[in-house]
């Protein structure tokens, strides 16, 4: 999303402020102000590059015109309304006058992550919620016709990959998925969703799922976004203050029998042992769920690029790193809020694709011995010659690696052929 510096953070927009910044960004373009003039030649239909000349015909009604759509709205009026209806609900909120906004029937809200369970509760939602945390975007996912062995894959991986216990993860996998089967009992199912491979495979998986078992008499809606108001850096809807959570309930919006055709062809994909059909349906027309395409392209940049072997994380994390030795917080912070174009991976997922540029018998990365014994976040980190001479692509990963590694249904393997993304051309090749 785009927005001035001088604009808030939290995703609440004050009215009286937006006002005086229209008044400021008018006064300065009309003195002149290169970088005012420039965000009227950006928002404004009527300002062209190159028409600097009518900047002092323009009146507040331009600037106001400027900002609304700075803040994602097509005009001063929609933006004010947005305003309205959200102080509306934070003040009832504040004065527990808020009526359940889900009490007229049994609702399920389904998100995959517990970041709105709680949150949910705060704004007044009575519905049950459900986790469904499977991380589709790492590790084999093949098909589910025996659920019992593919939680046990699923949870061999997870318990390797994120350093957990097998048990723990296991349980909470097959909780996780009899709970979704049991989801016919909810006359009403709403899905919150982000735009980001973690949340739109999982999003994929449930449409998949719900077009073969929802019930006639179900209702299934979605909440899908990638951006708000008065948020400059949006990375989720735990970001949200509570009045907003109101707010998406109201502009929610059935799922279709399309989407869940589209979804359906997505897991499919996402399963299958070549990369092909995902591909396809990442480079065709996925306007029924907007955010599905380049949630998909950005998965298939994780495969092994042609030119030097890495994955899009793996050479965003060398190239940060080869900048100079870091801390992983600031290393993990950096990637997702600077470098990452689509940012997924938390914390933990993170590790998991760091500990294969530090492990095997040819290291990318390695940590300095004094913090060796730390929590991963305060390890500092630093980049080994031959993590240089891979940017530099003088050495290729493929035939340095020696472990397997899987991306969804498609297995790589060191020192074999195997599918790779051509960052160039924006497509596949298997050599």
């Amino acid at each position: 999303m785009s927005q001035h510096p001088d604009s808030k953070n939290d995703g609440r927009l004050n009215l009286e402020q937006q006002r005086k910044r229209a008044k400021d960004i008018l006064k300065k373009a009309k003195a002149g102000d290169p970088v005012s003039i420039d965000r009227f030649q950006k928002y404004h239909p009527d300002c062209q590059p190159g028409q600097v000349m009518f900047m002092n015909l323009l009146q507040l009604a331009d600037a106001q015109l400027v900002i609304a759509r700075e803040n994602q709205f097509s005009s001063w009026s929609q933006m004010k309304a947005h305003i309205d209806q959200m102080e509306l609900i934070r003040s009832q909120l504040k004065a527990q006058q808020l009526p359940p906004p889900d009490a007229d029937c049994s609702t399920l809200h389904i998100r995959c992550g517990s970041d709105l369970e709680q949150r949910l509760q705060q704004a007044g939602f009575v519905g049950d919620y459900l986790a469904f945390t499977d991380p589709f975007c790492q590790g084999p996912v093949q098909s589910l016709t025996n659920r019992s062995e593919y939680i046990q894959r699923r949870a061999e991986f997870m318990a390797t990959a994120y350093e957990m216990e097998l048990e723990v993860i296991h349980d909470r996998l097959h909780t996780e998925y009899h709970h979704l089967q049991a989801s016919h009992r909810y006359p009403r199912i709403l899905l919150w969703f982000e735009a980001d491979s973690y949340d739109q495979l999982s999003l994929s998986y449930l449409l998949h799922y719900f077009r073969y078992e929802l019930g006639d008499s179900q209702k299934l809606d979605l909440i899908c976004i990638d951006s708000f108001p008065g948020i400059r850096c949006f990375r989720g809807l735990g970001q949200l203050p509570l009045e907003a959570l109101p707010l998406l309930w109201s502009q929610r919006q059935p799922v279709t029998a399309e989407q869940m055709h589209l979804c359906d062809r997505t897991w499919q994909a996402l399963t299958a042992p070549s990369p092909e059909d995902l591909w396809s349906i990442a480079t065709e027309d996925t306007s029924q769920l907007p955010a599905l395409g380049p949630a998909l392209l950005r998965h298939l940049q994780e495969l092994p690029w042609a030119e030097d072997g890495l994955s899009l994380t793996e050479r965003l994390t060398l190239t940060i790193v080869a900048e100079g030795p870091c801390l992983g917080q600031d290393l993990f912070q950096m990637l997702v809020n600077e470098r990452e174009p689509l940012p997924y991976l938390g914390d933990t997922m993170y590790w998991f694709v760091l500990q294969q540029l530090l492990n095997g018998p040819h290291p990318l990365l390695t940590v300095q011995p004094e913090t060796m014994e730390l929590p991963w976040s305060q390890r500092h980190f630093d980049i080994t010659p031959l993590g240089l001479a891979l940017l530099a692509q003088t050495q290729h990963w493929r035939s340095l690696q020696t472990c397997d590694r899987w991306l969804g249904g498609v297995l790589i393997r060191p020192n074999q052929p195997c599918w790779q993304w051509n960052q160039t051309t924006q497509t596949l090749s298997y050599a």
